[in-house]
């Protein structure tokens, strides 16, 4: 809203100033302008100065948010990370490599998140249970015609951290946007979070942090984010030296699972002892609002379809294959874009020993087609599940956060499954290319073959 008013505020000062201009030098030649003249002064010279103003600010805002082409050397210690060429000329084959590798059942050695109705799996899952888990009116973004809108704003973000160490930054970084900033710091509570569950395990092996960065962030603020979650795990008493940053390409969870499961079927010795995958998004922000509404993405009364703004970070913290009975593990993985969702969760759940989910989280938000696709494939997967008490619908609760709501499926799975010891399945179809069912539970004993990725 105040991004509008000052965007006419332009605008009718521009017109102003012309106006006067011209009456002030026809006043003083004493001449008596005709039509052409009034359509000049009048409409043609404001509106090319606006216009000019407007093209002039996209081409060079533009290329101020360009990627860079050699990043800057950070003074505080940075993760080493795969060389960005070689990664990004063998992401397709990599990719397709990873979906004809057998699934690897990773342990869960823990989850986090920071979403609007809670601060942890156990609190989000909590508030599911007593149905406070609902958008409310903020009254702080507004749409184009002055009225709040439901948003999924997470109560306290402590913006102290990432600011002063944004300050220490030698050369000073450019400042992320207001909502980018405030990802970042939830973000770093994440990657905090998980590594001091890594330290404690009193491994010496190498902890692999994924993060899942949002894609329409300038390439600058991307390279920012990893450094700022590499500094959280090392200031948590991970060592540096065995800290590998990788990013996952595309940036999803699916993309990043399967590379993960490439690698856990590869040598031993390149297998990392942990790997946390993290992801985090904002756009609590009247910006990203107005960027919303002028794309006709933002939900109202006219888009029914549209975003619900929210912001949000989750992240799992993954282990090799561990024993029978030790923890629970991601069972198995079913992805394809030719299938539906019903169908992914029927093959994930042929892994659960015939026994049936006790839980169901998805990604899943308040349009109307994605609520059906996801209640065909209860129906279908899951007849028997109480809807009512035992199915959580991240996006319809929390709003859209992309990679975030996914994630955060897979750890509210994670959690139920530990409460009740049996089974739980995370589903996602917010993104319909990206469509996921996965099968969190206890290892069968004895091992059988891995079931293969598809």
């Amino acid at each position: 809203m105040q991004n509008w008013l000052k965007r006419s505020l332009l605008v009718i000062g521009v017109f102003g100033l012309c106006w006067i201009g011209a009456v002030w030098y026809w006043r003083s030649t004493t001449r008596m302008p005709d039509t052409g003249d009034l359509a000049l002064a009048m409409l043609v010279i404001p509106l090319t100065i606006v216009c000019g103003y407007w093209l002039a600010k996209k081409t060079f805002g533009g290329s101020a948010e360009a990627p860079a082409s050699t990043p800057s050397t950070p003074s505080a210690p940075s993760a080493p990370s795969e060389p960005p060429a070689t990664a990004a000329d063998a992401s397709d084959a990599a990719a397709v490599q990873a979906q004809a590798v057998p699934w690897q059942p990773f342990r869960v050695a823990g989850a986090a998140l920071r979403m609007p109705h809670g601060d942890s799996p156990a609190e989000l899952a909590s508030a599911f249970a007593e149905g406070q888990a609902r958008l409310d009116l903020d009254h702080e973004l507004t749409d184009t015609q002055g009225f709040p809108l439901l948003a999924g704003r997470v109560a306290e973000v402590d913006l102290d951290p990432v600011e002063e160490w944004l300050a220490s930054q030698q050369p000073a970084a450019r400042a992320p946007a207001a909502r980018q900033l405030r990802a970042m710091a939830m973000a770093g509570e994440i990657a905090s979070e998980l590594a001091t569950l890594a330290s404690a395990s009193g491994s010496e092996g190498v902890l692999q942090l994924l993060p899942l960065i949002p894609t329409d962030w300038p390439q600058s603020t991307q390279d920012l984010a990893a450094r700022w979650l590499a500094h959280n795990v090392v200031a948590q008493g991970w060592p540096q030296e065995r800290l590998k940053l990788r990013l996952a390409s595309p940036s999803t969870p699916v993309a990043a699972l399967r590379a993960l499961s490439a690698q856990a079927a590869g040598p031993a010795a390149a297998v990392p002892a942990f790997s946390a995958v993290i992801a985090f998004d904002s756009s609590i922000d009247p910006e990203a609002v107005e960027n919303l509404a002028v794309n006709g993405k933002l939900y109202g009364p006219r888009n029914p379809n549209g975003r619900m703004p929210a912001e949000g970070a989750a992240g799992i913290l993954l282990q090799p294959p561990g024993q029978a009975g030790d923890s629970l593990h991601l069972l198995a993985l079913h992805a394809k874009e030719s299938e539906a969702l019903k169908e992914l969760a029927q093959e994930a759940l042929t892994h659960a020993q015939g026994a049936s989910p006790a839980y169901v989280a998805a990604d899943t938000d308040h349009r109307a087609a994605v609520m059906s696709d996801l209640m065909q494939c209860i129906d279908t997967a899951v007849p028997s599940l109480d809807t009512n008490t035992s199915l959580a619908c991240i996006g319809a609760a929390c709003g859209h956060t992309g990679a975030v709501g996914s994630l955060a499926a897979i750890a509210l799975a994670n959690e139920q499954a530990t409460d009740n010891g049996g089974f739980a399945l995370a589903l996602s179809n917010s993104e319909p290319n990206q469509r996921f069912a996965l099968l969190v539970g206890p290892l069968p004993a004895p091992a059988s073959r891995a079931p293969s990725l598809s």
